[in-house]
């Protein structure tokens, strides 16, 4: 098939591309993610193609051609034009199927909404593909007879992504129908599909837009942070806890981003991989931060579609001390299970819930978390919560809904629940490490999850923002220090607690005991807060 057939394809109805492409189709849901050949040639790196032997299926890879790039790159809604130049590369014509990464890691992984092997793998995080003992570390050694010298399998970076997405030096853009070749919200049923069942853009590569998104090496960086001019094989390296990821899932719109952020521990029933073939790259140091042993994944669509996640914290016994003005008491209770937000809600989920950003925030863009919101505005009658719980309604474990936490769930899970090591602050002695406060922040909010996270897998919870509870103030020397079973604090009081200190507080206001109070009416730029599901 010439380039020129290639191109028209790409904007016909999708009934005449896969009628026009039955044999591509036909290959590519085969049992091997593999629809090319194996190439005869003496030297596989110099073929167009190459495929793979894991021995229960193989892989295949397509080669890309580099060159010289200029690229749109997306974030939240904006763009920005880079350039660069890429070295050839090869990269897989399909989406990682269940198949594959059984073959090289034994099993597949677990709650995916789909686990056939023909669907592309999900709720795999960053960690598990590139981490000590990943994915990629195991198909290497796998594989090491049979791939080209010096070359290695790896995730792509986000220029050869996008590269290969408008198929090389074709530059071919999208047709005007993206359901032609996407799962997307519009025709995907809110689920993944059988990898490759959607036409293939020029190089023959399938699902790069739709069914699910894709990581990347690359860390995230804002567009203004972007070098507009990249050089040669540029990746992104920041060292935050933040990559890129590509390509829309199915419950993308078809005029969101074609790229967005993830943290680097999200396991996602949305969020897959693909793999390229490229020169061999030094190992990433990667430490496995903690997460919690079970984390729930709800979503939202209301014009736009944002997920979040709630991490599982197992309740206990506790005693926990707290403070203020120079005031300590320590409180003894018993708290149920219950999940909290691994991050302060940020502006993408309110955006998505209330159809627009708070004004006057230092930092509205949706990976930051939202402020200057009152207690009235989350919890009044029609406000966030009650919309929120409205829209996620058929995905809450039955008797269960999503609220603010009271202060004794927000300090438990803040110490690390029965996890906990007693650090002074969330997650570390070390208060740099775990939080954005006035030493640090440049006085401005920050992403969520950029910091390391506290031993229950939770980002934020000192620094960053202020956080609402749900319980009236009492002054310390007042509180209840036999608490019982699940307490929400007083009954009746004028000014609610917050937790956790933010970026234009000292370190004293960060420390898990410390607390303070706000009017229900008060709306400040380094106050938000986090969701709890009870």
């Amino acid at each position: 098939m010439t380039m020129k057939t290639k191109r028209f394809l790409y904007t016909l109805a999708a009934s005449v591309m896969l009628a026009a492409m039955g044999g591509l189709m036909t290959a590519c849901t085969s049992n091997d993610d593999n629809p090319v050949s194996p190439s005869d040639n003496n030297n596989p790196w110099e073929a167009n193609d190459l495929s793979f032997d894991l021995g229960t299926t193989k892989i295949g890879a397509k080669f890309v051609e580099g060159g010289t790039y200029s690229m749109q790159y997306e974030r939240d809604g904006e763009t920005k034009t880079v350039t660069g130049t890429l070295s050839d590369y090869y990269i897989a014509p399909v989406e990682l199927s269940n198949r594959v990464w059984a073959a090289v890691m034994g099993s597949k992984p677990e709650g995916q909404t789909n686990d056939g092997d023909m669907y592309p793998v999900t709720m795999v995080n960053y960690y598990d593909i590139a981490g000590p003992g990943g994915f990629l570390e195991k198909l290497n050694t796998m594989l090491k007879d049979q791939l080209p010298a010096g070359k290695m399998f790896a995730l792509p970076t986000e220029a050869q992504w996008q590269y290969a997405r408008q198929a090389g030096k074709a530059a071919i853009g999208l047709p005007p129908n993206l359901e032609d070749i996407a799962w997307i919200a519009s025709n995907s049923d809110m689920t993944t599909h059988i990898i490759g069942q959607k036409p293939g853009n020029a190089l023959e590569l399938h699902d790069m837009v739709g069914n699910v998104w894709e990581w990347t090496r690359d860390n995230y960086l804002e567009l203004d942070e972007l070098p507009a001019e990249q050089g040669k094989d540029y990746v992104a390296s920041n060292g935050t806890l933040h990559r890129v990821r590509c390509g829309k899932g199915y419950a993308s719109q078809a005029d969101g981003d074609m790229s967005t952020w993830s943290n680097m521990t999200t396991r996602s029933t949305s969020i897959g991989l693909r793999l390229v073939l490229t020169d061999a790259i030094e190992a990433e140091t990667l430490v496995v931060p903690p997460t919690a042993d079970k984390i729930l994944q709800f979503g939202v669509t209301n014009g736009v579609s944002y997920t979040f996640y709630m991490a599982e914290v197992k309740g206990g016994t506790y005693s926990m001390q707290y403070e203020r003005d120079g005031v300590t008491k320590t409180v003894t209770g018993t708290l149920s299970d219950y999940y909290i937000g691994q991050t302060e809600v940020d502006n993408g989920l309110w955006n998505a819930v209330m159809g627009s950003k708070p004004e006057g925030q230092t930092k509205s863009k949706k990976q930051y978390p939202v402020s200057n919101v009152t207690y009235e505005d989350i919890t009044k009658e029609g406000g966030f919560l009650d919309r929120l719980n409205a829209m996620v309604k058929d995905q809450l474990p039955k008797g269960m809904k999503l609220m603010l936490p009271t202060e004794a769930q927000w300090h438990y899970a803040a110490m690390g629940g029965q996890k906990s090591k007693g650090y002074t602050y969330a997650g570390s002695n070390t208060l740099a490490d775990v939080a954005w406060y006035a030493d640090n922040a440049d006085g401005t909010t920050h992403p969520v999850a950029s910091k390391q996270p506290n031993e229950l897998g939770l980002y934020d919870m000192s620094g960053n923002v202020w956080e609402w509870t749900s319980d009236w103030w009492a002054d310390t020397a007042d509180l209840v220090a036999e608490q019982g079973t699940d307490y929400a604090g007083p009954a009746t009081g004028t000014v609610r607690t917050l937790s956790g200190g933010g970026w234009d507080y000292g370190a004293e206001y960060c420390a898990v005991s410390f607390r303070s109070y706000d009017p229900i009416d008060k709306a400040v730029n380094s106050l938000g807060f986090r969701l709890v599901l009870k």
